[in-house]
């Protein structure tokens, strides 16, 4: 599960202290905050997730505490500013068992939340975009049968074709925006016993897997969708 700017080379979270400090809602958002929009005080901060400074104050130790953020230059108390540490971050989820596994999945949740909240925002605020963003958004959504190995190299392909658009903010091109792309690939179908007995030995949760089976056993693709 790899951040916003992850890349080969980059922090990978193991430490399950880590992972839980930084899944709280709160500090998830500032973390965002942070890496989208550069340095900011805790009272800036605050203002823009409707928190007190004393509470985004204690929020913002947390995070420097388990090194994902700093102090910059400037400021003291309150009035210091905060930046997000350069770099990406990732979690190997499928590498880690026990206490580290289900640290992660919490942050995995928080992540998605995060997502599902900027894609509700797009929705209930598209009509007050130009015409050309609206039409340039879009939904997304395919169903077919493949392997494991064939789902892995989409996966690849998706990462290959969205690597020449990971650059730094001064680098985009004029009239660009922040946009985000979310994709997920999963079986639909439930795990069967070779799947359950394949990963007891590496430490899975019995029973994880894909999402149950609804009974849509014909594969279907449903076109991208446009806000108007």
């Amino acid at each position: 599960m790899p951040f916003d700017d992850a890349q080969s080379g980059d922090r990978i979270l193991r430490d399950p202290r880590a992972m839980r400090a930084m899944a709280h809602p709160v500090r998830l958002q500032l973390l965002e905050i942070l890496r989208q929009e550069g340095s900011l005080t805790a009272t800036e901060l605050g203002e823009r997730i409707g928190e007190s400074p004393a509470n985004t104050s204690f929020h913002l130790r947390t995070l420097a505490k388990y090194g994902f953020i700093e102090e910059a230059e400037g400021g003291k108390g309150r009035s210091r500013p905060w930046r997000s540490i350069s770099g990406g971050l990732a979690i190997h989820e499928e590498d880690l068992d026990g206490e580290a596994r289900r640290a992660a999945q919490v942050v995995s949740a928080g992540l998605r939340n995060l997502v599902f909240r900027r894609i509700e925002r797009w929705v209930a605020e598209s009509a007050s975009y130009t015409k050309k963003w609206r039409s340039a958004g879009f939904e997304m959504e395919f169903q077919t049968r493949m392997t494991a190995d064939e789902l892995a190299e989409v996966s690849e392909q998706i990462m290959a074709v969205l690597a020449p658009y990971r650059r730094p903010a001064g680098e985009a091109p004029k009239g660009a925006k922040r946009v985000t792309i979310a994709t997920w690939g999963f079986p639909s179908d439930p795990p069967d016993r070779r799947d359950q007995s394949a990963d007891r030995g590496r430490g899975a949760p019995h029973g994880s897997g894909g999402a149950r089976d609804r009974g849509r056993d014909a594969d279907r693709t449903r076109a991208p969708r446009r806000p108007r």
